[in-house]
Parts: structure tokens; sequence; C-alpha cells
């Protein structure tokens, strides 16, 4: 099954970074090769990657085309301390363990920018990578220049400018599952030297790789269409001013998710439904009554103007406004029985201006402004129930196992009621016998979320380098930002039998009631859903926060030579507090702000004239308040973790041995721990009265060990009139918690994934024809994992793609 198209792109991200740039010349001449610079702007202004004092990956345009990097999980592979899950229906991004999961009102805690504009939702790194210059990687705090919401990091996707010389690039990728993209890009002047363009378009569907065996469907089959248009207008030597146009539409048509664990009880009665259901994350099938799916739509438009002033000053504004349409929906119990079906909407609109002046490179350096963002969100959550409580508590066995408590063995005593196959045959048999005569599933009761926020936040920041010598450079900088957040917040719980609103009397916060309600609509309001999600209770609620912080950043270099510099730096990440999107009581709604305080140590060099590099990193964070996304059965709601500690090491390193040859090796070394979380959410077969204590425990998503291996040619052999290219990759990981509550069912177990390319491309570099192998070995992996809904004790998830081999056909003039 394919939870996402993690196609582990055969040849090493650095493999082919620099030999794009000699392997024409070598096919000539032998001249020696060297590894060519690398441009960040990871600090506002161009600079080499070797002399910034950051932890930087940074992935070239070409490197992102000759690779296939289709999506931002194929780019994850290659960069150390970064995961990332990016489909549709549950994006995420980790970096160096801390991140932002599925939550409308939790901020992301990696900052995603497109051509220095910040957006404020995972859900844009699912949209394809088309046309683009550079990918950034940015760990480590980043709020200094990059705002709040960058405690982690920052991921920069720098897109290509449009050129006043006539230019093409198109291809097509052919693959399993009959994958078909198409990439478009060309670029020309309107006006020579004054007017240019650039337009890109991209498109790309493919099958479904999961089978539903209860809707007879593919599931997770997609269709995306992503577009780009940008004018640049030169009026004088001075000014420069830019516009962008993104759009983009993407569709998933059904989750893919599957069981990945089921106890026999539940197995018993889901396959009263259908007899084909299974709790194997690698068999590509599926078992879900309900048709589930994403939809989005996605629009910004961006202003960019850029003068220069007297004293080589220059000043930017740039101006964004941006608007993004989502609905999903899903079968929330993950079953082919007819239980839970969540529809979630979301309204988007997002404006941002920037205004920055930059100093020219000197002996003092500096970068200054102010940034304003305003939010606005409007989202929807609805779960529909279709069984009765009596058939609730006899199919998922909880009214038994709540019996278990006054067992002198509650383990046994629950172990033996979640496995009592012969019970989940007989209530699957009452609940289809029940739909059978009314004639379908029909609606029980319904909840009802509704929640919209606004936030406007405004911040001043500046960074300053000063050169005290060729050898040291001080840098300090800070940024002073104010948030104000307003909240509407409404939940609502129907009984849909007897049209009443709001919780039945009888069911308390949480309680079980009894079992004698029989097979006919539950008495007054809602009683199931305080049953399913404990201390669910209806509310309208109206809220408004206000953070002021201070995120300072300071860094001491020193430069051996031209070669090797060495960095020491302090930075502090901060998140504001905020409201959870799906709260079942007014004591979710709302959060606390997250405070990190980093230290990093690293050395960045070249050797052998410029032919090899290596690079190292030692960070040390320290968290307080860190904010925590635990799933409650239905989504994640977000607490405050007391304290945590992240430390570890991230390394990359490159070598040219010969003409046409390069070797990378990068990773991390990662020990993430929670110092203090004793009131963490507990496993679903947990016998203890909750909270658990997860204190000395690690974070999830988290590996301890992560490298990736490659090595690559490229040249002219035996004067044939093409250039040949050949890469393989190895990536391995260490295990990896999938689950907040740490369940030893949601582990990705450790591992090693290996990757193929093979290709020609012309001497003049006009086509090229390359075949892609991903993860050629077959390895079975999750890709992640989590308690099934009122399923105590079955998980669902979803696992990386088996092999996979795509044919690309590109041509540029």
């Amino acid at each position: 099954m394919a939870m996402t198209r993690l196609a582990l792109t055969t040849a090493g991200l650095l493999v082919f970074t620099e030999l794009s740039a000699f392997a024409q010349s070598n096919a000539n001449t032998r001249s020696r090769p060297a590894l060519e610079e690398v441009v960040v702007t990871a600090q506002k202004r161009e600079e080499d990657v070797q002399s910034v004092p950051l932890s930087v990956t940074a992935i070239g345009g070409e490197q992102i085309v000759d690779l296939n990097m289709g999506d931002m999980n194929e780019v994850a592979t290659y960069v150390p301390n970064l995961d990332i899950l990016a489909i549709p229906t549950f994006p995420s991004i980790y970096i160096r363990g801390l991140g932002s999961s599925y939550n409308r009102g939790f901020e992301q805690s990696v900052a995603i920018l497109i051509d220095e504009v910040f957006y404020g939702r995972a859900s844009y790194i699912t949209q394809g990578l088309i046309d683009l210059s550079a990918i950034e990687v940015l760990r480590g705090p980043q709020g200094t220049l990059f705002g709040k919401n960058s405690s982690a990091g920052a991921i920069h996707f720098r897109t290509a400018q449009p050129e006043y010389d006539y230019g093409f690039n198109g291809d097509v990728l052919l693959g399993d599952r009959n994958l078909r993209r198409t990439r478009l890009t060309a670029t020309g002047p309107l006006i020579d030297d004054t007017l240019a363009w650039r337009v890109a378009l991209l498109e790309e569907k493919r099958d479904g790789g999961v089978y539903n065996t209860t809707t007879d469907i593919d599931e997770e089959n997609r269709d995306n269409l992503a577009a780009r248009i940008r004018i640049q207008w030169d009026p004088s030597d001075n000014t420069r001013i830019g516009l962008t146009l993104n759009g983009g539409v993407v569709e998933q048509h059904g989750a893919g998710t599957q069981l990945i664990a089921a106890r026999d009880r539940h197995l018993a009665a889901m396959r009263v439904f259908d007899t084909r259901t299974g709790a194997d994350p690698y068999d590509e099938e599926t078992s879900l009554d309900h048709a589930a799916g994403a939809s989005r739509e996605s629009w910004d438009i961006t202003l960019k103007a850029d003068w220069t002033l007297p004293g080589d000053l220059t000043l930017t504004s740039i101006s964004n406004y941006s608007w993004m349409d989502e609905d999903l929906s899903f079968d929330a119990d993950f079953s082919p029985i007819p239980f839970l079906v969540l529809h979630n909407d979301e309204d988007l609109r997002q404006t941002s201006q920037e205004l920055r002046i930059t100093s020219a490179p000197g002996e003092f350096e500096y970068v200054g402004g102010l940034y304003y963002l305003r939010t606005d969100i409007a989202a929807t959550y609805d779960i529909i129930d279709y069984l009765e409580l009596s058939e609730i508590l006899l199919v998922t066995g909880e009214g038994e196992r709540r019996l278990c408590v006054n067992s002198p063995d509650p383990e046994a005593c629950q172990n033996a009621v979640l496995n009592d196959a012969n019970a989940g045959l007989a209530s699957g048999q009452l609940i289809s016998t029940r739909m059978n005569l009314e004639g379908g599933a029909a609606p029980v009761e319904t909840s009802l979320t509704r929640f919209n926020q606004l936030s406007k936040s405004f911040s001043v920041f500046g960074q300053m380098s000063w050169h005290l010598s060729s050898h040291w450079t001080l840098t300090l900088g800070a940024r002073l930002n104010t948030e104000k957040k307003s909240l509407t917040a409404i939940h609502r719980l129907i009984n849909n039998r007897t049209g009443i609103e709001g919780a039945s009397a009888s069911s308390g916060s949480a309680g079980i009631p009894g079992l004698g309600f029989g097979l006919g609509g539950t008495p007054g309001g809602s009683i199931i859903f305080p049953v399913i999600l404990a201390g669910d209770t209806p509310f309208v609620a109206e809220r408004a926060r206000k953070d002021k912080n201070l995120i300072p950043k300071a860094s001491v270099q020193y430069r051996f030579d031209d070669d090797v510099m060495t960095y020491a730096s302090f930075a502090r990440g901060y998140k504001s507090g905020g409201f959870n999107a799906q709260p079942v009581n007014t004591e979710q709604l709302s959060f606390d702000e997250e405070d990190a305080k980093t230290y990093e140590l690293g050395l960045k060099s070249e050797w052998l004239g410029g032919a090899a590099r290596f690079n190292i990193t030692g960070f040390y964070t320290d968290f307080d308040g860190l904010q925590v996304a635990a799933f409650n059965g239905i989504s994640y709601v977000v607490s405050n973790a007391a304290s945590a500690t992240i430390k570890g090491i991230e390394y990359e390193a490159m070598l040219v041995p010969a003409a046409g040859f390069l070797l990378s090796l990068n990773g991390a070394y990662t020990d993430a721990q929670y110092n203090d979380f004793n009131r963490a959410p507990c496993t679903a077969e947990n016998t203890n009265p909750p909270p658990c204590d997860l204190s000395g425990e690690g974070l999830r998503l988290v590996p301890e060990v992560k490298t990736t291996l490659t090595a690559g040619y490229e040249d002219q052999i035996f004067n044939l009139p093409f250039i040949t290219r050949l890469g393989i990759t190895a990536s391995y990981s260490s295990e990896v918690d999938l689950a907040t509550d740490l369940d030893p069912i949601d582990i990705r177990e450790a591992g090693t994934t290996y990757g193929l390319q093979v290709g020609i491309r012309s001497i003049n570099d006009r086509w090229h024809i390359m075949l892609f192998g991903d993860n050629i070995t077959g390895r079975e992996y999750l890709a992640g994992a989590q308690d099934a809904p009122a399923f105590r004790g079955s998980h669902f998830g979803g696992a990386y793609p088996d092999a996979s081999y795509e044919l690309e056909l590109g041509l540029r003039f």
C-alpha cells in the first residue's frame, strides 16, 4: 500500500549535484574536477553555503529535475534530520524531531517559504515541485529572519526567474500504476532587456496503489495540476519589479489507509461486511465502506520590488495575497463497517507584507525590516455516526472491557474481551441485520464543529554581521513580534434519531450508560460521542489572546583560510500559543506558547583543491512547553509537554575522486527525549488510569541514526555521441516511533532502501532519457500509524510503495 509516493529517486542527492556543471567539458578535456559553489539565501542575501554559519542543505534546480524529485517525500531522503509526509490528507513536516501534525489551528514549526513568501500550511508541500532554481533546508530556529513559525527550521523554495533569451524545457515521465507526469517551462522577452516572462505547467496523474475490497476501487489515485506565471520588469538599472501568479489543484480519490493491526473481535465483525478485510499493511489492500478523498485549490499573487539606493543599499518590498480551499473526507473508523465518517473543509485566506533594507557586502553587513501577516481560517468538522450505542459497545467490546477494571488481572481480562471473535461475529451480524431492515445505513448522531480564527502579527527584525578581521565574523540579530488571535468556536452534538441537540443528561461527561437501550434511537440528545471521545461536551466559545516575544540570535565565525570555517551560534525559537481546531470540550480548546533555545557548533570545509567537501554540525536544543500533538481518536489535539531536549550531529561529505565520478555521504545522529512529560497520552490498551508519564522517553518521528550514501558517474564513454549517467543510492534509518503515545505497534522498523538511476543525454544537453528505479529491493516499512478510533487495540496507517520504475523523456532548447 502506498500512503504516499516516496519514490527514492535512485541517484543520490549530491551524486549529480556538481557533475552536471562539468560533465560536458570533461567529455573533451580532463581538467582537474572540483565541486561548484552552492549559493543560498539563508540570510536574506546570496552567499556561498560554505560561508553561512547555519546547518543548511541546498539542492539545485537541475538536480531536482535530474533526480526525478517529484515531491518533498523524495527530497527528505537526502536531507539530514528531515522527515516529511507529503500527502494531501495528512501532510506533516519535522526537522530534528520537531514539527506539526494535522490540526488546522496548529501553526507550523517548520516555515514554508516560496520565493521569500511565508505560507502557513504544510499542504503547500504536496503540490509538486515545478520549475525550481533551488530548495534550501535550514535546520534549527530561524525566527530572526523568517518569523515565529520557524522554531524547527525553514524550507525555502526558490523558483526560476524569467530570462531575456527564449528558452523551453519539457519532460514526460511514465511509470508504474499508469503514472503520467508532464512538465513544461518556457521563458523569453516581451521587451528586450526591459520586460520578460516565464510560464511553468505541471500535470500529474496516477492510479491508486491500494485496492479497496469493499467499494471495488483503487484508492489514492491522484490528479494534480500546477501553474506559475512570472513577469519581470526592469525599467532602469536601479529598479526591478516582479509579478508572480501561482495556482494549483490537487485531487486524491481515496485516502489509501489500511488496518495495520486488528484484534480478533474487531476483525470478525468487520468480515461480516467484507470477508476480505485484513490487517496487513503490505498487501496493498484496504476495506473501507466510505469513499474518501481530498480536494484542494490554491491561488496566490505576489508583487516584489527591488530598488538600489545610494550606498548600494537595496530596498525590497514583497506583497502577497493567497487563498486555499481544501475539502477532506474519510472513513474515520478505517473499517468496512458503516460507523464513522469525517468531513473536514477549510477556507484559508492570507495577506502578508514585508519591507526590508539590505546593505551591500562589506566589512559591516546588515539586513532589517518590517513584516505583517494576517490569516483568516474558517474550518468545519462534521463527524457522522451510523451505529447505535448498544452496537458500538458490543462491536468494540468497550462495555465488557470497562468491567475488567475490577478484575484481578485487568490486562488478561481486556485481552480476552478484545480477542473474542465469536462476540465480534455476533455483533457484526446484529448490525448488518438492523441496517438491512432499515434499508441501509442512516445517521444516528452527528458532531459538528465550526472553527473561525483571525490572526494578525507584526514584527520588526534585523541582523548584522561584522567582519572583525579576515578570520573573525560576529553576527547578531533579533526579531520583536506581536501577535493577536481571536476565535469563535462552536461544537454541537445532534441526535439524528430524536432531532434533539446537546448531550444526553444520562451520559455524563464521559460515562458509559447501561446496555439496555436496545436497537432503537438513543434517548434525548447525543449519548454516543461522549462515549467514543471522553469528555465530549457541546459548547460555544469566543477566545482571544495576545503574544509578544523577542527572538534573538548570535553567532561567531572563525575562518582558518578560504576553505575552512568554524562557527558557534545561539538562537531562540518561539511558537505562540493558540487554539485547537477540533476540541471536544473547552478544556482542550487552547494551548500555551513553546520556547526553544538552540546551541550549534559547526565546521565547514573544502579539501583537495575543491574536489572534497566536509561539513559537520553539533546541536543542542532545550524546549520549554513543547507543543505536542496527540491523536484523540478523531484528530490531533495539541497540548504542552513540560520540557524536552534534542541533541546530536549532522554531517555532509562529498568527494570527486576522478573526472565524472562523485561520492556523497550525509546523515545525522539524534538523541531526542522528554525531560518531563507526566501528562502524556496513554496507549489504547493501557489498563491504568490516564494520563501516562513519558518523561525520559523519546520523541516521535526521530530516528537515532539516519544516513544516505550515494555514488554516481556521468561522462562520455568510448567517444559515444552522448553522455552516460549511472547512480545508486543506499539510505538507512534506524527505528522510528510514529505515534505520540510511543505504542510499540506504531513503529517504522530500521532498514535500508536502495535506488538506481540509469540514462543518457546529449552532449549539448538538448535531450535526455532516464530510467529511475525506486526502492528496488522492495523494502517493506510503514509511512505512518495510529490507533483506530473506537476499536481499542486496532491500528491504521500505511506503508511506503514497493519497488517501482519510471521512464523520463526530456527536451530543452
